[in-house]
């Protein structure tokens, strides 16, 4: 009887800086780590599931490695329990459901770290609302009247989600649990020319955000 294998058929590398107020690497708690990695798999699963439209049978997780220099090296995977193929056209199907698995999983990354984001956008600002753009597949939300910030539709249904809200709330623990004053997200690490950094930090309407209230703009959007 052929055993089931175990492999991750899709990747998508982050790297996580949290600081001080002087700038210096926080080293969070076992207890930060286990809920912000927990609610970080869920909200994943949570976006991926919305760019594939369905209930997906693949399993998502979150792997992270702590550096010495403080750094978490996460890796967001899908992995593939199906039992081994020994036809062509089935290792075919393999590959042709891995290279789909890759897709969803990049977008719903991109989801995940849109929301975050917005949320740390939304915190540092004093007024938000949401308003209607030329493209469906986008919304826009205007900070302090003066900004503009144009995310993905997928973002703005996260953020108008309170599970969603509640699973972003997990995964930013560290500003209440270790006094994290700012999280540095490093995106495709391995991709030379392609590394960007956004920066959350910890700001009055963040914590309040944290410790239960809503965000700033919570309406659905409205036209301008």
């Amino acid at each position: 009887m052929d055993t089931p294998l175990v492999t991750a058929v899709a990747g998508v590398p982050r790297v996580v800086r949290c600081l001080d107020a002087h700038g210096r690497p926080v080293s969070l708690s076992a207890r930060t780590l286990s809920r912000s990695s927990t609610q970080l798999q869920d909200l994943l699963r949570r976006a991926y599931t919305g760019v594939r439209g369905d209930a997906p049978a693949e399993e998502l997780t979150v792997s992270f490695l702590e550096e010495q220099d403080g750094s978490l090296q996460l890796e967001y995977l899908v992995v593939d329990r199906a039992r081994p193929q020994r036809r062509i056209r089935g290792r075919r199907s393999a590959r042709g459901r891995a290279r789909d698995s890759q897709t969803a999983l990049t977008q719903a990354a991109l989801v995940v770290a849109g929301a975050v984001d917005t949320l740390g956008a939304l915190s540092a600002a004093t007024a938000a609302r949401w308003t209607d753009s030329d493209n469906p597949d986008f919304a826009d939300v205007v900070l302090d009247g003066v900004r503009t910030v144009r995310v993905p539709a997928a973002v703005r249904t996260l953020l108008l989600d309170e599970t969603a809200l509640e699973l972003l709330r997990g995964v930013l623990s560290m500003f209440l649990d270790d006094n994290v004053e700012r999280v540095v997200i490093g995106r495709d690490p391995e991709l030379q020319g392609r590394y960007h950094e956004s920066v959350v930090s910890r700001s009055p309407a963040l914590l309040r955000f944290l410790q239960g209230a809503p965000p700033l703009v919570g309406a659905d959007p409205e036209r301008s």
